[in-house]
């Protein structure tokens, strides 16, 4: 018997012990046993050889179907216990989230069961925050929790019972949250929503130690109680006060949010509690939980219950946190403070506590502020919440009065937008029923959400119902499943992205416009280049446009004007376009227009861009012709994100040769301008690095060496912010055909496949020996992060010119200022003579040291810019 052969004998025994011990069905252990020596026989396994069996044996229990006692009824899974199955196998929670990816890579598990892992991971995510906060809650309304593990209470029956103490009160706190939780489903991993469940499970168990006079439990120093709660003459209500509110405003929570879901989620369940029998007490006031001879019952009640809930869908075990050894289990050494920001952090993009920040629309991006997972999450509805505070859902007054400016009656306004929105609010609503969110849950985040073109409209409304969802944390309704909800296309939907992060820059939290920003880029990179996307109609009737074929050479105000316009609605009259898309400065309001003098002065001429390099390059210096369409605008988009992705990982490969850069730039471009159908299905990561691996290795030569593997570039690649390592692992290799599903394989696969022999004769020019061929496209100057800012719309590329709606009164150091219908013409005047004039150059006297300014024309079309500015002010 070969080594080998030996091997494979003690492996099998191993498994073959697990699963005794588990009690496995044979049908689980055959499959489990299979696919581990598959894997192994086809793969290096680093680490314990266990923990590579905890994730056989976890796949093959969750994937089989155990019929139940009922005729024709299944259910997924084997009840085999999680957390059972890792303390077998000596590997934490962590590790296993760890091992599971990589094992599903190798296993070529489906989307679905990877979906799963991904909401296991999450969960994970969330229920460690939650704990985090549940215990220095607790202790702020109750007393003399100690460090001491948890006992069992082994009574004999002539034992008298005893009250409660507060470590077992502790416990039966969180075993009643969890198993409320379990109740939720698809929201159970919602971050904002299980909060303030755990905050009502707080207020009712403060409530039934309330009501029971348990002065040796609750805290004398809570802010909840009434004043005269420790004197002996204290007489009970007939109700427990709620301290919903107090502890909203003490520990980060809304207290409309956690009111709402109290009376609506949380107190229809508990009333199926004591109706089922779950639960031991006074059901009409939902009390007398905590009363001698009833408090062992429901606790044991719960656990069982609890138990039950845990093993029929496979999940991990939440009363992990509770137990003696938590720390070894979990996977930390200590769970407090940064530890468990790094545990949250471990997981992917949306389990962090901190996303990562996407490359592009930084500038839309306020400083950092130093936020837990729950008041970031909190804080994004809080500033919804302000933000829509005196908001009805329904057109408002200034809406109103836009369309009846425009002569369109209020026959129209119900048909075309009252009545879309309804529709649109009842396609929502139906979403939120399946994560069991109560009517009137509902209803309040329907009416958050809330121009006769209909496409402009919906995009809108999808927008909109995408921050409502994110700022709740809706994680079973994660992006892109609000296209899903709406019949949306992603291509019609990214256009809205932008303008509303423009309008709300300054009402919505960073973390809600870092979503958004991810959002867009998702949408850029793959989802637009779906085979059923209407870009592929698009693009059969025009071509895809060069890179320098789409940029203008227009000040950033002018392109966000034009924007709705050209993105959704057919040419009109400019009176119109002034009458239907002015911005929305309020009659009277004045606008503000400043300039940082100082910051003028220092500042360099920048230099003019070459309009021919040596490799016959052309750099566009004026606006193309058909410049404003939908198609051009998206593909000024997407190169702009494209050109990105590459410097950044140029930048990571140690890349810096600025021809090299530009090589890789006309190779990529090249595949999306002639080789387009790369695209259709794939996603741009994938052609971006292929297109670096190919032009190094072309490139590469004895006094040059920049040639790089792929395992050199998908490393560089796993650093990106918002990558993800399934972008390489599967990539389309072949459309499906009749019945057969598509073909799919690791980056390698497709670039031998596919990718050569599309590019193979193009990447050859770059060889050297073709050098009359080989013109370089320009790089395009990515995203103008710098053309917008909180501070104001900026109006100059070349010099730092703003115009902003005047809210507050304006800076005095360092900045001219011109306020419209207020200022003398003197100010405008003289903003107009500073930046229509080079200010740098200047002259010293020799002998004096006088300094004498020297005016120069430098940017002679601002001032006209300006004054056509004004003049269309005062059209509207």
């Amino acid at each position: 018997m070969s080594k080998q052969e030996e091997s494979e004998d003690n492996w099998m025994a191993e498994l073959d012990n697990l699963c005794s011990k588990l009690n496995v069905d044979p049908v689980a252990a055959k499959k489990a046993k299979d696919s581990f020596l598959e894997i192994k026989r086809n793969y290096t396994l680093d680490g314990e050889i266990q923990h590579w069996m905890a994730c056989a044996l976890y796949v093959a229990c969750r994937t089989s179907i155990t019929p139940t006692v009922q005729t024709g009824k299944v259910v997924e899974g084997n009840c085999v216990s999680l957390t059972r199955l890792l303390r077998l196998c000596n590997i934490s929670l962590i590790q296993f989230f760890n091992k599971i990816k990589n094992w599903m890579e190798m296993a070529l598990m489906s989307t679905d069961f990877k979906d799963r892992i991904t909401r296991l991971e999450h969960k994970f995510a969330v229920s460690t925050v939650l704990f985090r906060k549940f215990q220095p809650i607790f202790q702020e309304i109750f007393s003399g929790l100690t460090n001491e593990p948890l006992k069992c209470n082994t009574k004999s029956k002539k034992q008298k019972l005893q009250p409660c103490t507060t470590n077992a009160l502790f416990e039966f706190t969180w075993c009643l949250y969890v198993c409320v939780k379990g109740e939720f489903h698809n929201s159970a991993d919602d971050l904002v929503d299980m909060y303030h469940v755990l905050l009502s499970c707080l207020d009712f168990v403060f409530a039934n130690a309330f009501m029971s006079r348990r002065i040796d439990l609750i805290n004398p120093a809570f802010k909840g109680l009434p004043p005269d709660w420790l004197k002996d003459d204290f007489e009970l209500p007939k109700k427990a006060p709620c301290i919903i509110s107090v502890l909203c405003e003490i520990k980060e929570g809304l207290a409309v949010e956690a009111a709402t879901m109290k009376e609506y989620s949380w107190r229809p369940v508990i009333k199926s509690f004591f109706d089922k029998g779950i639960l031991k007490g006074n059901c009409d006031q939902l009390a007398g939980l905590l009363d001698i001879g009833n408090f062992d019952v429901n606790l044991k009640s719960l656990n069982n219950l609890y138990e039950t809930y845990v093993l029929s869908v496979g999940e991990f075990d939440e009363r992990i946190f509770l137990g003696e050894h938590a720390n070894e289990q979990i996977g930390t050494k200590k769970v407090s403070g940064d530890e468990i920001s790094q545990v949250i952090a471990s997981f992917g993009p949306s389990g962090r506590a901190c996303p990562d920040t996407p490359l592009t629309g930084r500038c839309y991006l306020a400083g950092r502020e130093e936020l837990t997972p729950v008041s970031e999450a909190t804080n994004s509805l809080a500033r919804l919440a302000t933000y829509l505070r005196n908001t009805k859902p329904y057109p408002s007054t200034p809406l109103m009065r836009l369309f009846a400016e425009c002569g369109v009656s209020e026959e129209t306004i119900n048909t075309n937008v009252i009545k879309p929105c309804n529709g649109w609010t009842e396609q929502f609503s139906k979403s939120l029923q399946e994560c069991k969110c109560s009517n009137e849950t509902i209803t309040f985040r329907c009416n958050m959400i809330l121009l006769s073109q209909e496409t402009y409209q919906l995009t809108v409304f999808a927008c909109c119902t995408e921050v409502v969802l994110h700022a709740y944390g809706v994680n079973s309704l994660r992006f892109p499943r609000v296209l899903q909800i709406y019949g949306l296309s992603a291509f019609h939907f990214y256009k809205i992205i932008e303008l509303v992060v423009q309008a709300l820059v300054d009402k919505l939290s960073r973390d809600v416009i870092k979503h958004l920003n991810a959002v867009e880029e998702e949408v850029l990179e793959s989802l637009v280049w779906t085979s059923e996307s209407p870009l592929w109609d698009q693009l059969s009737k025009t071509p895809v446009p060069a890179s320098t074929e789409v940029y203008v050479q227009e000040s950033p105000l002018f392109r966000r004007n034009i924007a709705v316009i050209d993105r959704y609605l057919a040419p009109i009259a400019d009176q119109a376009k002034k009458q239907l898309f002015k911005d929305n400065i309020k009659p009277g309001q004045s606008l503000l227009v400043q300039t940082n003098s100082v910051a003028l002065k220092q500042a360099p001429s920048p230099s003019s861009p070459p309009h021919n390099t040596s490799n016959g390059e052309t750099t566009p210096n004026s606006t193309p012709k058909k410049t404003h369409n939908s198609l051009i605008l998206f593909f000024r988009k997407f190169y702009s994100l494209a050109v990105v992705r590459m410097i950044d990982l140029c930048t990571r490969l140690r890349l810096t040769d600025e021809e090299l850069k530009r090589k890789i730039w006309t190779c990529l471009e090249y595949s999306v301008m002639h080789q387009t159908q790369l695209m259709k299905d794939r996603h741009l990561d994938q052609i971006l690095m292929c297109a670096v691996y190919v032009i190094c290795k072309v490139s590469n030569s004895t006094n040059n060496q920049v040639e790089r593997t792929f395992a050199d570039i998908m490393k560089c690649y796993r650093q990106r912010p918002l990558a993800d390592n399934h972008v390489y692992r599967s990539v389309l290799i072949k459309q499906s055909t009749g019945d057969n599903s598509p073909e799919r394989g690791d980056l390698i696969n497709f670039y031998n496949k596919v990718y050569v022999q599309c590019m193979q004769n193009f990447a050859l020019r770059f060889t050297g020996k073709h050098k009359d061929e080989c013109s370089l496209s320009p790089l395009p100057a990515g995203r103008g992060d710098a053309a917008y800012s909180p501070a104001g719309q900026r109006v100059s590329d070349r010099h730092q010119l703003y115009v902003k709606p005047l809210t507050t009164p304006p800076p005095t150091n360092h900045h001219l200022t011109y306020r419209f219908s207020r200022s003398p013409a003197k100010d405008l005047h003289a903003i107009n003579t500073l930046v229509s004039c080079e200010v740098g150059g200047m002259k010293r006297v020799a002998e004096g040291g006088d300094v004498i300014k020297r005016p120069r024309c430098a940017a002679p079309g601002v001032a006209r810019k300006l004054q056509g500015l004004v003049s269309d002010r005062q059209a509207v």
